[in-house]
């Protein structure tokens, strides 16, 4: 007996999946949802196993599995660097976990204008919202197409099914809804999306002798679709403006303290392992259903030729699917209404609201960036021309980050030039330069271009701006760096300085967000953190000692040695098993 194509015993998973999704994300993460630190950090108290696993989750979207499958279908293991190109970036997520942690403030936009501008804050804001909506936008259909794939449901009723189970969940608890319902979703993704359908793949195309027999061309990193420049592209964007992701930003707030926010690094370690579980997927595709049309499809047709019906498996890999767009599609939107709510409309559009008005205002607009996001998959065919417009986006957009961080000579001048420069080259290249008859015959082969132009573009534009602009206010810089220095549980000496950030309110620490600023106290800090650059005192490089100990030192080194020995170890090992000996 089935329905749509699915066992009724299949459909009794899906049934209890969820009733359990719904039960956390709707009846538990709302009762715990009391403030909008709640909503969008999830109240930032979390321990490494949780923040691990939430992270883990959230970065596993099912996009990955469905893109990098896809590609490796076609290219062979190079397809894996759709989602590899992040690896590098990994180390930098590490470094940067104990700014984001102790910035004590709730979106990245609020970070940026701390140390910049509300206006080029807000520029930021509205970019970083429509990748947020974008990358949903992937993961609904990347979901949608498993689900088509196997179900004889309509890729468009998949879509809109899907997005309106997340929104119910979402418009309840906000992240704390989501880091609820990630808690199982992590371990799902893990367990199932990883590896329970691996071994009927294996079984049913022959496995190892099967992958011996391919050409050795499938086991090197660059192919069919991703050539060197792509691969180099897709790196140097992730490198920029991985960073800059605002995701990113919240999945680090979570953390209770700086230490326990490394997890994001090492959350995003494991999701490159799986990455590459996911290229041996495609390839596997490949012998098993070859001559497809659409690769991206090969989850749903493959999964309904080897896996047992009516035991329940078919069901736990949909529900695994569905976990992982869902687990991701949660925090973006919460993010997405981080910036476009707890930023943009509270302090440019509307402020002096009460918190209650801004909380509901946060509800609504995370719902709505996910039935957005539906709608955007009407005009994209394929999760691959998701991918590359969004990371031709990112790529500019991390260089104001790394310069405020680093560089107290970094200005709002600085900041603008960078964007203005960055997403005008952008447009160019795509409006102007691509297209029929045009430089670039389609925005594949524009894509190198669109990556590069802009970060080079956008990084002199930085750095010129910030020699020609004026210095940021003495009173700004020393706030700013006065908090990145200050550890978590020290809150107290920038408390008596009369600063006032949105965590210290939610904290009780303060009553408001109104600031007075006490100068002598807020210089004495300054003066204090200055005896600790590691270039002396009257340096204009912001990196001192005591942000860096010696758990930190050693963590990052584990990080970037992790990191590089992923890469080597894995094109030694794919030689050794499969091309060398033949």
């Amino acid at each position: 007996m089935s329905f749509l194509g699915i066992h009724f015993n299949d459909l009794l998973v899906l049934a209890g999946y969820f009733s359990l999704i719904l039960y956390l994300g709707v009846f538990l993460g709302a009762k715990k949802t009391k403030n909008l630190g709640d909503f969008f950090v999830a109240g930032g108290q979390w321990g490494p196993l949780v923040s691990f696993v939430f992270v883990f989750a959230s970065a596993i979207a099912g996009n990955e599995a469905v893109v990098v499958s896809g590609q490796s279908y076609t290219s062979g293991l190079s397809g894996v660097w759709y989602w590899w190109s992040f690896l590098f970036a990994t180390p930098v997520y590490y470094l940067f976990s104990i700014y984001y942690r102790r910035a004590r403030v709730y979106n990245l936009a609020e970070f940026l204008e701390m140390r910049y501008s509300r206006g080029v804050a807000a520029l930021y804001a509205i970019i970083a919202t429509v990748v947020c909506v974008l990358f949903i936008g992937m993961f609904v259909l990347a979901i949608a197409k498993i689900l088509a794939g196997f179900t004889e449901l309509p890729l468009s009723v998949c879509v809109w099914s899907i997005s309106g189970v997340v929104a119910a969940y979402v418009f309840s608890g906000g992240m704390m809804s989501a880091l609820l319902t990630d808690l199982l979703q992590g371990v799902m993704c893990l367990l199932i999306l990883g590896f329970v359908m691996l071994p009927f793949v294996w079984n049913a195309s022959g496995g190892y002798e099967t992958l011996r027999a391919l050409p050795a061309s499938t086991w090197d990193f660059t192919g069919e679709g991703m050539t060197m420049s792509t691969v180099i592209a897709l790196n140097v964007s992730a490198l920029a403006g991985g960073i800059a992701a605002p995701w990113i930003y919240n999945w680090i707030a979570v953390s209770k303290d700086e230490r326990t926010a490394t997890q994001c690094a090492w959350g995003h370690l494991w999701k490159r392992i799986v990455t590459l579980l996911f290229a041996i997927y495609g390839i596997l595709f490949a012998t098993l259903v070859p001559e497809m049309s659409d690769p991206e499809l090969a989850w749903g047709i493959v999964m309904k030729q080897v896996l047992p019906i009516g035991v329940g498996v078919v069901g736990m890999m949909i529900a695994s699917f569905f976990a992982a767009a869902m687990s991701s599609a949660d925090t973006y939107a919460t993010t997405s209404s981080a910036l476009s709510i707890d930023y943009l409309y509270r302090k440019v559009v509307s402020p002096g609201k009460t918190p209650e008005h801004y909380l509901m205002a946060a509800r609504c607009w995370a719902v709505a960036s996910i039935f957005v996001a539906a709608m955007s998959t009407f005009w994209f065919d394929n999760i691959k021309d998701y991918v590359k417009l969004c990371m031709a986006l990112l790529s500019f957009l991390g260089i104001p980050i790394y310069f405020g961080v680093v560089w107290r000579r970094a200005n709002t001048t600085g900041m603008w030039l960078s964007l203005i420069l960055g997403i005008a080259s952008h447009q160019i290249i795509y409006r102007l330069m691509t297209g029929n008859g045009r430089y670039f015959a389609d925005a594949d082969a524009a894509f190198a271009t669109s990556v590069f132009v802009p970060t080079i573009l956008s990084l002199a534009g930085m750095y010129f701006g910030c020699l020609l602009g004026a210095t940021q206010p003495k009173q700004q810089l020393d706030r700013f760096y006065a908090t990145m220095n200050t550890p978590i549980g020290d809150e107290q000496r920038l408390v008596d300085a009369g600063i006032r950030l949105p965590a210290f309110v939610d904290a009780g620490l303060a009553d408001d967000l109104h600031e007075r600023i006490d100068e002598t106290e807020l210089n004495r800090i300054t003066e204090v953190c200055s005896q600790d650059k590691w270039f002396g005192a009257d340096s204009n490089i912001e990196l001192s000692r005591s942000s860096f100990p010696g758990w930190y030192r050693r963590g990052f080194v584990m990080v970037a040695a992790s990191c590089v020995g992923l890469v080597v170890g894995t094109w030694l090992l794919t030689r050794i098993l499969f091309v060398w000996n033949t």
